[in-house]
């Protein structure tokens, strides 16, 4: 088995480059190093070069005596490549800088098994974790395994066999029809430029993201439709589109009532941008904080803003995102099939819809229920006699 090499060079005085080579890429078939400056005397540089190749393993592209830390490393590297969520990314690796890597980084991958992994499921338990939060350790440990599987790492996936908590499914709570008209009532008082961005949330069910990357040139008002195909996200810097939570673009329809709304929406920007001696560009953001529409609303000031509008109308429980919920239990409330609900969302399938909405197809079915009774429990006529003769 190959081991790790390192060596030391000192730049200047008491100051060395320490420097351990991590071997070939398995991926990229590229030589990595890991380079890192160190203060100190000879004997104490030379102390820290082994203390730093003692935790980077053996450095074989085939995992052979690399630690679960390492692993998670090359997975967080893989999860760049494919181009996953700048938010995903920043929440993976702070569960694993805060939670994984301080009890199973060291851990090596050949020793490590789903007793490691239950112990730590157990001590943040203890701690007050919820069972949910949990299981999205337990994802991000079994997804780095995987890969560790389909690289040669590791033989098996021990998180298939480790025991996370169960997590109830959690009713979903819709705002109610006067609350949803009351909060947008308040938002026209306050902001005539976030309003309709909240009545289109509640109308479609789109995402705030989605909402907040919409351009004018995804909307068809003669045919009334939306092209639904980006999302803005905060990353560190600013903002960044990216492409919707399930990857694929899906078009949204527009009733008369969200025609009316996006159209009196554009003749005020029109309006605003006119006063400013400027014209609106095709690819301009339908929702915006300039005159020009050159940039688009943050999705957390979006947030801000609804909780200042949704706590001056006496419903502080009601979330953002409640108003995809209103959309979605309104729409299946109404009779509309599953599949569509599905597709009118975007979720990547029906069987999430069913899972997150099962109470509001529960009482769907209680009142066909209702009618099947009412039908078969009617009094028949009697029949006629016949006459006679």
């Amino acid at each position: 088995m190959a081991s790790v090499r390192g060596s030391k060079r000192e730049i200047k005085r008491g100051v060395w480059e320490l420097r351990v080579s991590l071997g070939k890429d398995p991926v990229t078939e590229k030589y990595k190093v890991l380079s890192k400056t160190f203060h100190g005397s000879a004997r104490a540089a030379d102390e820290a070069l082994r203390d730093l190749v003692d935790q980077q393993g053996s450095g074989r592209a085939d995992g052979v005596g690399a630690t679960f830390g390492q692993l998670l490393d090359r997975w967080l590297e893989e999860c760049e490549r494919m181009d996953l969520s700048p938010t995903t990314l920043r929440t993976y690796r702070a569960q694993i800088k805060q939670t994984i890597r301080p009890r199973l980084g060291k851990v090596k991958l050949h020793q490590l098994t789903a007793r490691h992994l239950d112990a730590l499921y157990g001590v943040m338990k203890d701690a007050g974790a919820s069972p949910k939060t949990v299981r999205n350790h337990h994802a991000i440990i079994s997804s780095a395994l995987h890969q560790g599987v389909r690289w040669g790492w590791v033989r098996n996936n021990v998180a298939e066999r480790a025991r996370p908590p169960r997590v109830a499914q959690r009713r979903v709570h819709a705002p109610a029809v006067e609350v949803v008209r009351d909060v947008i009532e308040e938002a026209e008082r306050r902001d005539p430029r976030l309003a309709p961005l909240l009545m289109l949330a509640a109308l479609t069910g789109m995402r705030r993201g989605e909402l907040c990357a919409l351009r004018w040139s995804d909307v068809d008002l003669e045919l009334g439709i939306l092209e639904v195909s980006r999302s803005v996200v905060v990353v560190v810097g600013g903002l960044a589109e990216k492409t919707t939570k399930t990857d694929r673009s899906r078009k949204v329809s527009l009733d008369p009532v969200g025609i009316a709304l996006l159209t009196a929406h554009r003749a005020h920007v029109e309006q605003w941008i006119t006063e400013a001696s400027s014209e609106l560009e095709p690819d301009a953001f339908v929702f915006s904080p300039s005159v020009r529409a050159a940039t688009p609303f943050r999705p957390d000031n979006v947030t801000s803003f609804f909780i200042r509008v949704r706590d001056a109308v006496g419903a502080p429980d009601v979330r953002l995102h409640d108003l995809r919920h209103f959309t979605a239990t309104q729409l299946i409330g109404a009779g509309m099939d599953v599949r569509t609900v599905a597709d009118f969302l975007g979720h990547s399938d029906p069987s999430l819809t069913l899972r997150v909405y099962s109470h509001a197809i529960e009482e769907r079915n209680k009142a066909a229920a209702a009618i099947m009774g009412q039908v078969l429990s009617a009094k028949r006529q009697p029949a006629e006699l016949p006459s006679a003769g």
